[in-house]
């Protein structure tokens, strides 16, 4: 039980703050005119090419010299942001029409309320599709909660099926058991 509490506590933190930040950024790409736009959303759309298992060691490195190793902080800080999603969100809000955004100033309505009644619901498909996308994926993780946790009160439920197997026994009830158990959250996302 207190995997799968850590594992739901990690999907849904992350997941919250991916959306909102991944949103914003995307908001600002969409609207806003800034020296250096396009070069910047062409450097974070090019982040998308670096496999995250070629960036493990040094975000270890920051993560252990920021004192963040055990804790969900220390988890959770890789999983705050992703490029996918901003770009995705951008190509949604591009769909918004200019007028729309003009009209919506006219009768006052500032950025951030554009942002919020207009954006957002406009955007509930991509932001259901990527939500469940990135649910899944946080739930799955395992090799990053595996490297920055040694704490059994603070591995996730992928970690902890692997330490249901040893080589000793050759039983594979209790992982398929676990897996089971894991597989569980899912079905209800799914079926929601």
């Amino acid at each position: 039980p207190r995997y799968m509490l850590n594992s739901l506590i990690i999907a849904v933190i992350a997941l919250v703050a991916r959306i909102l930040f991944s949103t914003l950024a995307s908001y600002a790409f969409a609207f806003f005119e800034f020296k250096g736009k396009n070069f910047l959303f062409f450097l974070i759309v090019g982040t998308m090419m670096i496999p995250s298992e070629a960036l493990l060691i040094s975000n270890y490195l920051t993560v252990s010299k920021l004192g963040l190793l055990n804790t969900y902080a220390g988890i959770l800080c890789v999983y705050f942001v992703s490029a996918t999603q901003v770009f995705m969100f951008r190509q949604s809000f591009k769909t918004i029409s200019g007028s729309l955004r003009e009209a919506a100033y006219i009768d006052g309505c500032g950025d951030l309320q554009f942002y919020a009644q207009i954006c957002m619901p406009v955007s509930k498909p991509v932001i259901t599709a990527l939500g469940l996308s990135t649910f899944v994926n946080l739930w799955n993780t395992y090799l990053w909660p595996l490297l920055v946790t040694d704490k059994a009160e603070m591995r996730t439920i992928q970690v902890g099926i692997t330490l249901l197997s040893n080589a000793e026994t050759n039983s594979k009830g209790n992982v398929f058991a676990g897996v089971v158990l894991a597989l569980v959250p899912m079905l209800f996302i799914f079926a929601f």
